[in-house]
């Protein structure tokens, strides 16, 4: 399956926004209802956005948010569940690492719901990230509202 994988850019904003929503729909115990994802369907309208294809199925999309000269920040990386896995998920890390490198950025991140609420996706989650070399930096308590803590995690990019 993950031989026919294709990551390419998606500028057509109107079909960003409508692939986060079927992707974020169907990923209920890491975005919950609408008003959790909700923002993102706006994120995506002014961050790069990729998507993955098998085939011609749209499988997955990641947002990136270049934060500074020096920093790449992946804000959203989204895989339908029946895809989590496959590689996906590190495929579209390598092409977020290749990004901050075209861009001159030493640093890419990620935040991650923090380990101070318990959450068994997140957790796995959290897994996958170290599995691709980020490291957890710092928690802040309320960076996201009370009782959503963030995790940020970094990896330098050479």
């Amino acid at each position: 399956m993950i031989d026919t994988l294709q990551l390419t850019e998606l500028t057509c904003k109107t079909e960003c926004v409508k692939l986060c929503d079927e992707v974020l729909s169907d990923l209920p115990d890491w975005f919950g209802p609408f008003e959790v994802y909700k923002d993102y369907l706006e994120d995506v309208k002014t961050r790069p956005v990729f998507v993955a294809e098998i085939g011609r199925e749209k499988v997955g999309l990641m947002a990136l948010t270049q934060t500074s000269a020096a920093c790449v920040d992946i804000h959203l990386l989204a895989i339908r569940s029946e895809h989590h896995g496959a590689g996906i998920g590190r495929a579209f890390v390598e092409l977020a690492k290749r990004y901050a490198k075209e861009r001159g950025a030493g640093f890419l991140t990620v935040k991650t719901l923090g380990p101070s609420r318990e959450n068994a996706a997140y957790a796995k989650t959290r897994k996958f990230y170290a599995s691709v070399g980020f490291e957890p930096l710092e928690e802040f308590i309320d960076f996201w509202g009370k009782d959503v803590p963030m995790l940020l995690q970094c990896q330098r990019v050479v």
